[in-house]
């Protein structure tokens, strides 16, 4: 495999700093001191924080929306270059204690790639995480994992895809389905013969991993995945957001549409024409309410750097002409929420000496709200990827705090309803 074809060095454009390194999966590092101090801004009115049950140097975190409360996961360093994934549910104002899912010397802890938890519909838990499957530098797999007894314990169910190649297998996201939980990840099983990276779907149930399906033969390789379930009205079933790859190296963002019963179909949502040889690791964002979806992200076709939303009302089967997000120098890594109707998008956009987190609404006709701050954070890959999440009528944001490195560590914070 001819890497540079799938990881791109940092990518300065416009005078704006990507998230993308010069190796993107390089286990997180402390990041050096910035050359200008980050003054702390406070969270916007009606934003209350709750400081999460992380160690210091935390990073890698994921947010889920849980009935009333979120379910957190995050990567903690351990001495001798171990670490540990943790564990924690929030609920009415209050964290409960962190449990961890696995640590150890052979877990691939990453800024990008970064484990998970999903409640299933009989209520048990699913986490996932990345384990080294060789000594190559990019060969690990998705393990999988159930607790019964709302995350103290996890009892380990094994590898989630039914590749065993050496090669690369993350990125996931999920959701449930039915009686279980659909996954969608990255699959690297042809990537020895050099050939692309494949998006891949498996289905979960109880302990029982179904066969995986193909969703796509030829994606972006470190971009993350996005997935909704699809209302019943919609047909049911499911959609994913991931950045496609062509065989010009066009990586332009994609919605597959897996209905429940039905044919997979693939709608391309931004057509900016983005010729890059090299991962951007800077993947869509995706929600849906009812009929209604709506998918944000990245671009910089000839090397304008631009953010970007596009909306559906059927379902995802028709896409309106993007809106673009304002924004002056957007460095993207975007998360996306349903909330009363209307879509919360938010992005990291590159300030003097570090970046900020920033929070917009768009309605479903097509109004966009001002942009806030939200809190500013490291520049790089230091700044991770914020987690946006909604539960009920609340929304949450998780996110890397860097602007001090030698004090690094998660943030939380929820919108009172």
């Amino acid at each position: 495999m001819i890497r540079s074809l799938r990881f791109l060095p940092m990518l300065l454009l416009a005078n704006v700093t990507s998230l993308a390194a010069h190796e993107p999966h390089k286990p997180a590092a402390p990041a050096a001191p910035v050359a200008v101090a980050l003054t702390a801004i406070p969270l916007p009115a009606g934003w209350v924080e709750s400081r999460p049950p992380a160690g210091p140097g935390a990073f890698a975190p994921m947010l889920a929306g849980d009935g009333d409360g979120f379910l957190a996961t995050w990567v903690e360093p351990l001495p001798d270059s171990a670490h540990r994934v943790r564990f924690a549910r929030w609920q009415g104002g209050i964290w409960g204690p962190a449990s961890t899912i696995r640590e150890g010397k052979t877990l691939f802890a990453n800024w990008a790639d970064v484990p998970g938890a999903v409640r299933a519909p009989d209520g048990a838990l699913y986490a996932w995480w990345l384990e080294r499957s060789s000594a190559g530098t990019y060969t690990y797999d998705v393990r999988l994992a159930r607790s019964t007894d709302e995350g103290v314990t996890f009892a380990a169910l094994g590898v989630l895809h039914d590749d065993r190649s050496p090669s690369e297998h993350g990125f996931v996201s999920a959701i449930r389905e039915g009686k279980g939980v659909r996954f969608y990840y990255l699959d690297g099983r042809a990537t020895p013969g050099d050939k692309p990276m494949q998006l891949r779907t498996v289905f979960v149930e109880g302990t029982q991993i179904a066969p995986s399906e193909l969703v796509d033969e030829s994606v972006c390789d470190c971009c993350s995945t996005a997935a909704v379930a699809l209302a019943a009205a919609a047909g049911g079933g499911s959609a994913v957001a991931y950045r496609d790859r062509t065989s010009s190296e066009i990586r332009d963002v994609q919605v597959a549409l897996r209905p429940a019963g039905g044919a997979m179909t693939t709608k391309a949502v931004g057509n900016d024409g983005w010729k890059i040889a090299g991962c951007p690791v800077n993947g869509p964002a995706l929600a849906g309410s009812d009929r209604s979806l709506a998918v944000a992200w990245f671009a910089a076709p000839d090397d304008h750097p631009r953010l970007a939303v596009a909306l559906s009302a059927d379902g995802g089967a028709t896409w309106n002409a993007p809106h673009p997000l304002h924004a002056a120098k957007p460095m993207g890594q975007l998360g996306m929420a349903s909330l009363a109707g209307a879509f919360e998008i938010s992005w990291l956009e590159a300030i003097v000496g570090g970046s900020e987190l920033r929070l917009a609404r768009i309605d479903a006709g097509g109004k966009l709200s001002p942009s806030l701050a939200i809190a500013r954070t490291g520049a790089g890959r230091t700044a991770g990827i914020p987690r946006l999440a909604n539960a009920g009528n609340r929304l949450a944001l998780l996110w890397v705090d860097s602007a001090n490195p030698a004090a690094a560590g998660l943030r939380f914070a929820t919108q009172t309803p």
